[in-house]
């Protein structure tokens, strides 16, 4: 071993016996003086702390129960006679309805339905039978109202306030046009909820307007049944069609069309890129049949105006 590597030896030695000399002290050192426990409490300290965590906590917890009761503070119920068909939304909460039941009963009223009945309430939604039952005795629903508003004959009641046969005459005699007719128009034809008449103003937008009455027939949410005794109240003036520009029209505005299928609306596209220009309705045999494309000419427009 050389003369370097003797005295490198030598010198981590010397280091390794006054690391362990240290250590020996310390640890002699703090046997002798114990270390405070710094963080430690005498238990009835402790316990004080602890009970000022507590009350912290309960005082937040009543601060948001008193928020929460100014905000959602129930309304006070009080029962009284009441008619559905008149009632505003401060007395039907006042006699025990949610505020938001009493919100769907007069949107039932707005979209141009009636209570013909007590019993008819119980359709209503969120109305279950211990509250239908607590209300039946305050019902009272004026008949005289309906017999001059909606032309009212052959009433036949058993009580006072109870209708169980009606004939609206605003709905029998009503003709609307299939094109220009809302929600609330349609909805006085006899049979037309505003869930058929949405239906049918949503096909309507989908074709660009009808050509023909017939075509209710194709919307598949209503029976034909139906149809059948809407067809006499109904027409379509067919120039406020708004047809497709066959020669602008990307494949999404062709494929939104009912008649147009998404092969169909690519075919037509890439058939238009290859001409350049289309000009009749003869130059699409080769994406439609004849049916297809007679059904098709009420809503298609090749002068690219």
């Amino acid at each position: 071993m050389s003369k370097q590597q003797w005295i490198g030896l030598v010198i981590v030695l010397l280091m390794v016996t006054a690391v362990e000399t240290c250590v020996y002290l310390t640890r002699k050192w703090q046997a002798a003086h114990p270390a405070p426990e710094l963080f430690a409490l005498q238990p009835e300290r402790e316990q004080a702390f602890l009970s000022y965590l507590d009350s912290l906590d309960e005082s937040e917890r009543a601060a948001r129960r008193a928020q929460y009761a100014s905000r959602y503070q129930q309304p006070v119920i009080h029962l009284q006679p009441f008619d559905p068909n008149t009632a505003d939304s401060t007395l039907l909460v006042t006699v025990g309805l949610k505020p938001w039941m009493a919100r769907n009963l007069i949107r039932y009223r707005n979209a141009g339905k009636v209570f013909r009945r007590p019993e008819d309430l119980q359709r209503l939604y969120g109305m279950n039978d211990s509250l239908y039952s607590t209300l039946l005795p305050f019902i009272q629903i004026d008949t005289a109202m309906f017999a001059s508003s909606f032309g009212i004959g052959n009433i036949i009641s058993d009580t006072d306030t109870v209708i169980t046969a009606y004939t609206p005459r605003i709905k029998r005699d009503t003709i609307l046009d299939l094109n220009t007719a809302d929600t609330t128009e349609l909805m006085l034809l006899r049979g037309v909820g505003r869930f058929t008449a949405m239906q049918i103003i949503r096909y309507r937008q989908a074709l660009g307007g009808y050509y023909s009455t017939s075509q209710l027939y194709e919307i598949s949410e209503i029976a034909n049944d139906r149809i059948d005794s809407l067809l006499p109240h109904l027409y379509a003036d067919t120039s406020l069609i708004t047809p497709i520009d066959v020669n602008r029209a990307s494949v999404k505005q062709l494929y939104r069309h009912p008649y147009i299928s998404y092969k169909q609306a690519e075919q037509l596209y890439d058939l238009r890129r290859r001409k350049l220009r289309l000009h009749s309705p003869d130059e699409l045999s080769a994406v439609f049949s004849p049916d297809e494309r007679q059904r098709l000419l009420p809503y298609l427009r090749f002068d690219g105006k």
